[in-house]
């Protein structure tokens, strides 16, 4: 027992050495440590020293300490303040009590909040507040029910009392209880007027609908969005009243919501509710009358008492598919439905239907239009054995047909607007788009036939007339024919080159290769003059110019040498 009793009173010497340190460095000071009721030093707290002519006041430290310096001898109240309450007080005589340990009545409390099924109510706002005084704290409970609150007073306290705790969903009050905060006590489990409830919405084969839920309390300014399949927590109809439970669908972009359900029910427990719509997915086949899929066209779904319920476009194999389609009859019912098929703005087919359990699959046909094209030449002379080709922006179809005899092409078409390009002897004579609406089109194909005019001249200018002019094309000798201002012209069949040989006298005299791809003259001018009859190459005129200029110097010399000579 001796080093027992020896370690003892080590301690005691030591902690008395302690305290005579504290009084020494604090001499005519008050010392007041702050503590919780687990012993915690407590910061932050408000003390406030008072009697009759002196008030003073005091934010504990960080150690849970304050420190009223210079006071004089005397009695003095003591208090400790949180949120405006005194949550402790001790009446100090000083300085027979120098130091002083004072216990806030403060506690921490836990909240676990439950729906009437007794699983934890998440999500729920909590507020709660002090009945005499002017403690109020706010929060929500988390996914566990649970909602905790530091530093609250005693209920026994004269300014506080007990507790009411308001429970909230959205605005509607499901929780109204009271507690009682005292030493003993810091857990609380409470009961709130919450029910959790799962809708579903099914088409009648048993498939759920993507449909904007909505329900709303008859009996109070409450409503909420629910998903789908997803349990939810909803104030019960024991505060609520009746519930309207109500499925919506907007089928187009611009068109209004379609309310494929409204129900009124109570909820007064937690429940799983499951509607089966009057619903089906509907799919929409377009073929030609021949059984092909037409692709690219808009297919317009309407029902005469619902209005448009979609609006689509059709892929490669001619198929359109609309989601949650109400039958004709039922809930909600949509009556007589028109399907229509649409090529830009063209109506090609029209289908008037009773939609019933079990029609799923709507099958269209687009009739085609025998469309005869002519082609022909800018002059209006049929063009045969031209290629037509046409492409139907909308459908992606593309034919192709070679003009007979008559310059014709007959077709069964899309009507509409289709892009052509006409192709004659290896080369493309046109290209534009037209509207096939009509049994027959005019096609005009306006690069063939192209002119080519010949005018051959001298040297000075002069035309020569009787040149002979020669057209070649593709190894063939094109007719030429003569005009008035002594030029020749031939029809080029397709934009080609051609050779042009130019004959004098039966000499070749001037060949050329020329690129014709639109109406053109082409004048050829000769290396000589015409002189009597023959072109006189250009060298040879300036010899006999040169010459003829030489003699007449000459001439011009002697004559004035002979005048010039003195007389005898």
């Amino acid at each position: 027992m001796r080093p027992a009793i020896l370690l003892l009173t080590l301690m005691l010497v030591l902690y008395s050495g302690a305290l005579l340190s504290v009084g020494q460095a604090q001499a005519g000071s008050l010392v007041v440590r702050v503590f919780d009721l687990h012993g915690n030093p407590r910061p932050g707290v408000e003390l406030t020293l008072a009697n009759s002519t002196f008030t003073r006041m005091f934010e504990t430290t960080a150690q849970g300490v304050a420190e009223f310096r210079l006071i004089s001898p005397g009695t003095y109240n003591l208090s400790a303040r949180v949120e405006g309450v005194v949550v402790a007080s001790a009446t100090v005589t000083y300085p027979s009590q120098a130091i002083l340990n004072l216990t806030l009545m403060i506690q921490d409390i836990e909240l676990t909040v439950y729906d009437l099924d007794g699983r934890p109510a998440g999500g729920m706002t909590i507020e709660l507040r002090s009945e005499n005084g002017p403690v109020i704290r706010r929060g929500s409970t988390d996914n566990s029910g649970r909602f905790s609150i530091r530093d609250l007073p005693f209920s026994n306290l004269s300014q506080v009392g007990p507790y009411r705790v308001l429970g909230r969903l959205g605005n509607i009050t499901v929780l109204n209880s009271t507690i009682i905060v005292s030493q003993q006590v810091s857990r609380y489990e409470l009961t709130a007027e919450v029910v959790r409830v799962g809708i579903s919405v099914l088409d009648y084969r048993g498939r759920g609908v993507n449909a904007t839920l909505r329900i709303s309390a008859e009996g109070l300014n409450y409503s909420t969005t629910l998903a789908a399949g997803r349990v939810s927590s909803l104030p019960s109809s024991s505060v609520a009243g009746a519930y309207v439970i109500e499925a919506v669908r907007q089928y187009t972009p611009q068109g209004p919501e379609i309310s494929l359900l409204r129900e009124v029910t109570r909820l007064d427990r937690s429940q799983n509710l499951t509607y089966v719509l009057d619903l089906s997915d509907i799919t929409v086949v377009v073929r030609d009358d021949s059984g092909e899929a037409l692709q690219g066209v808009r297919i317009l779904l309407e029902s005469e008492r619902l209005g448009v319920l979609g609006s689509s476009t059709t892929g490669r194999t001619g198929l359109v598919a609309f989601e949650a389609i109400p039958f004709s009859e039922g809930r909600p019912g949509a009556g007589l439905y028109h399907v229509t098929v649409y090529k830009d703005s063209i109506r090609l087919s029209v289908l008037d239907i009773n939609l019933v359990p079990g029609t799923i699959r709507v099958n269209m046909t687009v009739n085609r239009l025998q469309t005869v094209f002519y082609i022909h030449k800018p002059s209006g002379q049929p063009l045969a054995n031209a290629s037509l080709t046409l492409l139907d922006p909308v459908t992606r179809r593309t034919y192709t047909a070679a003009s007979d005899a008559n310059g014709r092409v007959t077709l069964s078409l899309i009507p509409g607007t289709h892009q052509y390009a006409i192709s004659y002897m290896g080369v493309e004579v046109a290209r534009g788009v037209l509207n096939a609406t009509e049994p027959q089109v005019s096609i005009p194909a306006t690069n063939v036939d192209l002119e080519l005019r010949v005018r051959v001249r001298d040297w000075a200018g002069n035309v020569l007339r009787d040149a002979i002019v020669s057209i070649v094309w593709r190894g063939r000798e094109l007719e030429v024919v003569k005009q008035d201002d002594g030029s020749v012209s031939a029809l080029v069949p397709v934009a080609d080159e051609v050779r042009v040989d130019v004959y004098l006298g039966g000499s070749l005299m001037e060949r050329r290769i020329i690129w014709v791809s639109s109406p053109t003259l082409h004048e050829v001018r000769l290396r000589g003059v015409m002189v009597g009859g023959g072109l006189v190459d250009v060298e040879t005129i300036t010899s006999i110019v040169a010459s003829v200029l030489l003699a007449l110097s000459a001439a011009s010399i002697a004559v004035l040498w002979r005048y010039r000579a003195p007389k005898k």
